[in-house]
């Protein structure tokens, strides 16, 4: 049931009906995507093979646009040693190739890439440089746990003279005041400064904060029960949006993960784009 982790499935006059990224039964995992937008399909195949994801079809392109964005992607990225990536996109988005090494030091906690390759987008074709520093720290404090982590990137145009830094924060911790209840809380800000070549490589200011309540009941032996209550609140600082959801979450004999339904809120800037919000989510036991 994890593989439906990342799985979408919409039914609405606006956003099209379909589904995205549901996995076949199959090993490797394979994910096929069907989508009917207003004036074109989405249609794809994708799959991670041993950190290597290959991937080809058309893509969204936004809800009006004419048709959508055709896609035939090639990446290696362990966790260390050899990296490549050919990426071939239309209508739009960029290109690329490049190829890069990746190692890690302080006792495997910092990852250290470092890629040369050339991207296309619009008229503009742009030998690169990427650098890029991360890792992170877990800590326990009695019954709290706390993960701290951070990522430097940094893109280089020779070409075009133009260099553009960022940094990524991260804060997360986990409390469990009794044994079935756990609260969850974490923020992610990113600085950036600088300008790009290529626009598909720039990054702004962001900043995004999470709470996650989870009650989990006793199991029974009954084919269905109640598995689990959880309530998310999700707030995007920069853009103004708060998303507040509940999720019942059903313990059904012979799966793998508890599965049910969400229900939730979204609260736009100024009172604008407010909306309900559906879903079918999962809960690893």
């Amino acid at each position: 049931m994890g593989r439906f982790g990342s799985s979408e499935v919409t039914v609405s006059n606006e956003t099209g009906f379909g589904a995205r990224y549901l996995p076949l039964p199959f090993d490797p995992d394979i994910r096929v995507s069907l989508v009917r937008q207003a004036n074109y399909w989405e249609y794809n195949l994708s799959s991670r093979l041993n950190d290597t994801t290959l991937a080809g079809g058309v893509y969204f392109n936004g809800y009006a646009a004419v048709s959508g964005i055709p896609r035939v992607e090639w990446t290696r990225s362990p966790q260390r040693g050899l990296q490549y990536s050919a990426l071939i996109q239309g209508n739009g988005p960029h290109s690329h190739l490049s190829g890069g090494y990746a190692f890690l030091v302080l006792e495997d906690r910092v990852r250290v890439l470092n890629t040369v390759g050339v991207a296309l987008q619009g008229d503009v074709a742009a030998p690169y440089l990427q650098n890029e520093i991360g890792g992170g720290l877990s800590k326990t404090f009695g019954p709290v746990s706390t993960y701290t982590g951070a990522t430097t990137r940094l893109y280089a145009f020779p070409v075009q003279g133009q260099v553009q830094g960022s940094v990524d924060l991260y804060l997360a911790a986990n409390y469990s005041p009794v044994p079935a209840l756990t609260l969850s809380a974490s923020h992610f800000e990113r600085f950036a400064a600088g300008s790009v070549a290529i626009p598909d490589f720039g990054v702004g200011r962001y900043e995004e904060s999470a709470f996650t309540a989870t009650y989990r009941l006793p199991a029974t032996e009954q084919p269905v029960g109640l598995g689990a209550l959880r309530t998310r609140v999700n707030r995007n600082w920069t853009s103004d949006y708060t998303y507040v959801r509940g999720d019942l979450l059903l313990d059904i004999k012979g799966l793998p993960s508890m599965v049910g339904p969400s229900i939730g809120y979204q609260f736009g800037p100024a009172g604008k784009d407010t909306r309900w919000l559906m879903s079918l989510v999962s809960l690893p036991r």
